[in-house]
């Protein structure tokens, strides 16, 4: 039996250095380079990425297998390699289909919350055969039901017990959104649940009349989706590529680029585009 962990650091890229000094922190003892000498080597040109390729090697001749792991990788997007009009994810992506799929030296894990890019580092990495899309959803129904019914076990609270009523409304009201449901317990503390439903229902109104106002363009977009949570692409022919694009960026809309689908990013978003559409007609 083998135990696997991993180690999150974070850190906040600004530039091209920034990155390389993330991955590369060893000393040059550590590395057996020369003083000054790291910064010679390309970081992705003919795959000299050495520092990292031996350190994969190293672990797997001791029985190890890394995982690297890259969270909210869009962040990375704007960030091109210094003298080589080359945008920084693609050709790292490509190292890691290398380092993978080639040399089985890795396992890599590319996250992010923006789909829509995803599918555009698709495209631009040759990825579709090399890799595997994996959507991650919010709770499912049974699983919010579970957790509801014995909040003293999951949450450690003990002033109240929701009755199934109520754990009905929490689920009509934001879905399996693991986030909200936090933040409905502890509003409950302090107000009702048909308050703090309502109030949750009005800021999504809000949201999206701020994010529509003005722009009839988006207006377009959502009333395609103010009856229906989930369309597929070919539904929604003759919309602007671009303002799908700002629609997933903005969590407005995910993006599921496997089958090809896009959909409300949320229960509790459904509830804004009825109730902005609803107001307006």
């Amino acid at each position: 039996m083998r135990s696997t962990f991993s180690i999150c650091v974070r850190f906040f890229l600004t530039s091209y250095d920034d990155f390389i000094d993330a991955f590369f922190k060893s000393s040059s003892a550590e590395n057996g380079l020369k003083t000054g000498t790291r910064r010679q080597y390309s970081l992705f040109g003919l795959f000299k990425l050495l520092i990292m390729e031996r350190e994969f090697q190293r672990l797997v001749k001791k029985g190890i297998r890394p995982v690297v792991i890259i969270d909210e990788f869009h962040k990375l997007d704007g960030l091109y390699l210094p003298d080589k009009q080359k945008r920084l994810m693609v050709e790292l992506m490509n190292f890691f289909v290398a380092m993978t799929k080639e040399s089985h030296l890795c396992h890599v894990i590319i996250a992010s919350s923006d789909a829509f890019f995803i599918e555009q580092v698709y495209v631009d990495s040759k990825l579709r055969k090399t890799s595997k899309f994996m959507k991650l959803d919010y709770l499912e129904k049974e699983d919010v039901f579970a957790w509801l019914r014995d909040i003293k076990k999951y949450n450690q609270v003990q002033e109240y017990i929701l009755d199934e009523k109520q754990i009905e409304t929490i689920w009509e009201t934001v879905g399996g959104s693991a986030w909200e449901i936090h933040s409905i317990l502890e509003d409950l503390f302090q107000y009702s649940l048909d308050t703090i439903a309502a109030k949750i229902k009005m800021e999504k109104v809000s949201m999206i009349t701020d994010w529509t106002f003005d722009d009839e363009a988006r207006n377009c977009l959502l009333r395609h989706f103010s009856k229906q949570p989930i369309r597929k692409l070919r539904e929604l022919a003759g919309t602007c590529k671009n303002i799908l694009g700002q629609a997933v960026k903005n969590n407005i809309l995910y993006y599921d680029p496997v089958d090809g689908i896009y959909g409300i990013q949320g229960k509790s978003l459904e509830w804004g585009i009825k109730g902005y559409f609803e107001e307006i007609e």
